[in-house]
């Protein structure tokens, strides 16, 4: 027993685990009551402590963490059993942020990507919701892809800006237009992140050179049946 204790205490994910706890009770402690400056204070604080220690890619995943700050301190606070799971989801992508972040999660890559397609619906909603104007839905959406293209393909970095900033303003196009749409922030979210998913995966096969017409046909199936999900959500839900 004392054995499998000593095992247990020196495996690496063990801190992250805690670490991660510690940040998902703090979520909940900011976001339970009204936001007051000396809690959100607090709450950077605790975060910044959290996440520059160890060092490890710290200045790697920088934007994906300040957007991760930025949706927590901005997201509205919900009531009941939506709220919990909010919160709930922001305490994974903490865990999911400082695993990816300190090289412990198994499939790095996958969960970084999953991730990143969730802080961009989290800055999608905050957007539809009035809380960030388009201006700094662009800037955040460009340095969230530019980000996503530096740990996801080996190419140049004029190439990475230009394809962040092509596909930036394809999405706030995209945006506009859905804001136009009588729905919820959660359907409009979803729209657009879904469309981020599908450039993401065109663009990345094609630079990997895997781009095939199977899988524009299977792009096209998932997008298409996701959209179907999609306009079954509750039109005026959550407004």
């Amino acid at each position: 027993m004392a054995e499998k204790l000593k095992l247990a205490l020196k495996n690496p994910a063990l801190p992250l685990t805690l670490k991660a706890g510690f940040l998902a009770l703090a979520v909940f402690w900011l976001r339970y009551w009204d936001l007051s400056l000396w809690r959100a204070f607090v709450f950077v604080l605790i975060f910044l402590y959290l996440y520059f220690h160890p060092q490890t890619n710290s200045t790697k995943f920088a934007i994906s963490s300040a957007v991760w700050l930025g949706v927590v301190l901005q997201a509205p606070n919900l009531d009941g059993l939506l709220g919990f799971y909010l919160d709930l989801i922001l305490s994974v992508l903490a865990f999911t942020l400082l695993g990816v972040k300190n090289l412990l999660l198994v499939r790095r890559q996958g969960a970084y990507y999953l991730l990143h397609l969730m802080l961009i619906v989290g800055v999608a909603s905050l957007f539809f919701l009035g809380s960030i104007s388009q201006i700094v839905l662009f800037i955040v959406l460009f340095f969230l892809i530019r980000e996503f293209y530096l740990f996801s393909i080996k190419e140049s970095l004029e190439l990475i800006n230009l394809i962040a900033t092509a596909e930036s303003m394809l999405l706030i196009e995209a945006a506009w237009i859905i804001s136009f749409f009588p729905t919820s922030f959660l359907v409009g979210a979803s729209f657009l992140v879904l469309i981020t998913f599908v450039l993401h995966d065109a663009l990345i096969n094609h630079f990997r050179g895997t781009l095939n017409r199977q899988l524009i046909i299977r792009d096209l199936g998932l997008f298409t049946i996701l959209i179907g999900l999609i306009l079954l959500m509750p039109v005026w839900g959550f407004q």
